[in-house]
């Protein structure tokens, strides 16, 4: 070989390798971040899996709320022939009850991946992947991931929540409340695949925090049998809401919420509404304000039991406006105003106190303020006006409002001896041990009520029970005490108060004689069972309270405290 020749070998070698380090150079430097991401759709394809959240526990330690292990199906069509996609999508449909067509359409996609069933129950896994391996539908995956599962469905369903599908994260009532406890939501994995697209491995690029697990004072014992009572009378009155409320009287621990409307989680997409009316709502309370009147006026002195009250025989005009009872009453004792539920005789009293003092002691009972236990919760409106038609007004119930839950704290205070607690629904935070993290205190807020006007109350509020408006409830083997209330609701249709549509109410608390639990029961717009039937506290809400009372206390194995019913037992 001549000496040019070499010189023309070693220059063509020079230049080719110049090139190639020049092209590799371009690769690894000036498009490497174009290239990657080009391998990467190629042979790595990101999936978003819903990953597992913490426990909620009713306070007996039973599963509320529980994430499961499901699986999420899918596909790459493009790498599947036509022979399997028609297999795959015959004998996945029987597998995992989903139409054929439906899974063929997605499988007839020109997408380079797809998801053909999702929430996929995990026990199928071994017959998913005998399937994958008997057509060799190597691009037929399986994922791992989780879903949300109410094993009691809509038991306390508006007071656990949800959580939503796609987020992972709690979207309402406790599961929104305890996102940041709970954890869960969504992390990525990548599916890796070889050259011809087949998956190879998964990895998770995201990994799920340290999730705890929630107690809540929610007995789910008790929480059937108020949601079997309420379901009783939603059946007979078909109102157009319904609640009841249970509570501990001492310790503010939210025993049972029953709702209606209700819906199950594990299906919420089908309800348009997920509202709590007990925590979301606001209704004018009606006679359930009285009591408080009355102890105003026992702590100002303006009250005495030789004095009786003139009830105007049913109507009494104050600035110009005429206010009616439900029936003419003439003279009538303090207690009986209470008994009979006179507004007349309610209202005189009102307008005797300081006008500023009745106000602030509504206030002081937590009324128009938010008592922060629940997401979303209502203030109510109460707003001061010392006119004397408004203070009238505000003494028998009507013009200010408050929620379900108010109502519960407030007359708690008269069942503990004038205390107001903090109502708790979260009982302690736990881990997967079960050692608690946190547990939530009980907070007495204070004595809101003396007890000169406690020891009137808790008497006359047990002979309203007994003999009075709420008689309707009595119970055969346990003492109740407590009111009725009945608010007439505005229509904006006549532009005043309807004749037809009321909110009916009960509360109060149990058993009288040594009070345990306080009691809300509150119906909107009840229907008449009869056309000639008065529309009221005391025939619509009272009603159902023998049949709570008896079966909360028999599942608590307390002794009845009647002597009628220690002469049966």
């Amino acid at each position: 070989m001549n000496e040019k020749k070499t010189k023309i070998i070693i220059l063509l070698f020079i230049f080719i390798s110049g090139a190639i380090v020049a092209r590799l150079l371009y690769f690894q430097v000036f498009a490497r971040d174009q290239y990657i991401s080009y391998i990467q759709r190629q042979y790595f394809k990101k999936e978003k899996i819903v990953l597992p959240r913490g426990i909620i526990y009713d306070s007996n330690k039973k599963v509320l709320s529980v994430s499961v292990n499901t699986l999420k199906l899918y596909a790459i069509p493009k790498y599947l022939s036509q022979k399997q996609k028609q297999d795959l999508a015959q004998n996945l449909s029987k597998i995992i009850n989903v139409s054929k067509y439906q899974l063929l359409a997605k499988l007839q996609s020109k997408k380079g991946y797809v998801v053909l069933a999702d929430n996929v129950d995990i026990n199928l896994k071994s017959r998913l992947l005998l399937l994958r391996k008997q057509l060799k539908a190597w691009n037929f995956g399986i994922i791992e991931t989780s879903k949300r599962f109410y094993p009691y469905q809509s038991l306390a369903g508006s007071t656990i929540g949800f959580v939503r599908k796609d987020t992972g994260k709690g979207a309402a009532a406790t599961e929104y409340l305890l996102n940041d406890t709970l954890g869960g939501g969504t992390a990525e994995i990548s599916v890796l695949k070889d050259g011809k697209g087949n998956p190879i491995s998964t990895q998770i690029l995201k990994k799920a925090k340290p999730n705890y697990h929630a107690v809540l004072t929610i007995d789910s014992n008790v929480q059937y049998i108020v949601e079997t009572a309420l379901k009783k009378l939603v059946r007979i009155r078909k109102p157009k809401e319904a609640a009841i409320l249970i509570m501990d009287s001492f310790t503010g621990d939210i025993i049972a919420t029953a709702t209606y409307p209700n819906y199950n989680p594990n299906k919420y997409w089908k309800y348009k509404s997920h509202k709590n009316i007990i925590f979301h709502n606001a209704y004018e309370v009606g006679s359930l304000a009285k009591p408080f009147i009355l102890a105003q006026a026992i702590d100002e002195n303006k009250l005495s039991k030789f004095k009786k009250v003139f009830c105007e025989k049913g109507k009494i005009i104050i600035d110009g406006v005429r206010i009616k009872d439900h029936k003419r009453f003439t003279y009538l004792t303090p207690e009986e105003v209470i008994i009979k539920s006179s507004n007349i005789g309610t209202i005189k009293i009102a307008l005797d106190l300081d006008y500023k003092q009745i106000y602030k002691r509504l206030r002081s009972l937590g009324f128009g303020t938010s008592t922060k236990t629940f997401p979303g919760e209502a203030f109510g409106l109460l707003k001061e006006d010392l006119r004397p038609v408004n203070v009238a007004y505000t003494s028998i119930g009507q013009s200010w409002t408050a929620t379900i839950l108010q109502i519960a704290v407030a007359y708690s205070a008269i069942a503990n001896g004038g205390f107001l607690v903090k109502p708790r629904l979260i009982k302690e935070i736990v881990d997967s041990d079960g050692n608690v993290i946190e547990k939530t205190r009980i907070k007495i807020k204070g004595k809101v009520l003396s007890d000169k006007s406690v020891s009137w109350l808790q008497k006359t509020l047990k002979l309203v029970v007994e003999k009075g408006t709420a008689k309707t409830g009595k119970s055969k083997y346990f003492s109740i005490a407590g009111k009725t209330g009945t608010a007439q609701k505005y229509d904006p249709r006549i532009k005043a108060l309807s004749t037809e549509k009321f909110y009916t109410w009960f509360a109060g608390y149990f058993p009288a004689n040594n009070p345990k639990f306080t009691i809300v029961v509150f119906v909107n717009e009840p229907k008449k069972i009869k056309k000639w039937e008065f529309i009221g506290g005391g025939t619509v809400s009272a009603p159902i309270l023998k049949d709570i009372v008896d079966r909360i206390m028999y599942y608590y194995k307390e002794k009845p405290d009647k002597y009628i019913a220690k002469t049966i037992f």
